[in-house]
């Protein structure tokens, strides 16, 4: 009898570390849709005038990779427009408690971008809020997935978050 109690609290001793790790979570579909942004990108379009600044015509370069884990997604960007030489870093991830895309992005100017997006069929849409000039803008970005290897992108923004302007529309091209 006492070897029986000593084999099975042998065992439970052993099996306690096993019980008290947490799970290895992988990535779910959501995070793994993310991954489509993975490569190396070219970028190039068009910039309306406006609070920004002057319009015309832009292009660069983004470089995405997904983070060991495979749970989110981290770009860097150069390029060149009217404003004159940009870079950026920007991360997406999948809120898995709010059941949303975030999106955080900075670049060489003084602000910073945050916000929240959807998928839905080969469309990703991104919401966010910003101020220009003191003044309060919602933008919309939306990327079209015309193919595994283009995008077509767009933002607008909107004094009202009713009434849209488009202010950026482009291309990118997987290189």
């Amino acid at each position: 009898m006492t070897k029986t109690l000593l084999l099975v609290a042998a065992t439970l001793a052993l099996s306690v570390p096993v019980f008290a790790q947490p799970p290895q979570e992988k990535p779910g579909p959501e995070h793994q849709a993310l991954g489509h942004f993975v490569g190396n990108w070219k970028i190039e379009g068009k910039v309306a005038p406006g609070p920004m600044g002057p319009g015309g015509p832009f292009s660069g370069t983004e470089t995405c990779r997904m983070m060991d884990g495979g749970f989110h997604v981290v770009c860097d960007s150069k390029g060149t427009g009217a404003l004159g030489n940009m870079s950026g870093h920007m991360s997406m991830t999948w809120d898995r408690h709010a059941k949303t895309y975030r999106f955080f992005g900075i670049n060489n100017t003084p602000d910073a971008e945050f916000g929240t997006g959807t998928h839905k069929g080969n469309t990703w849409t991104f919401n966010s809020e910003m101020l220009m000039n003191g003044k309060k803008f919602h933008g919309r970005f939306t990327l079209v997935e015309t193919s595994p290897t283009v995008h077509t992108v767009t933002f607008e923004v909107s004094e009202d978050g009713k009434k849209w302007v488009t202010f950026m529309e482009g291309k990118s091209t997987k290189q």
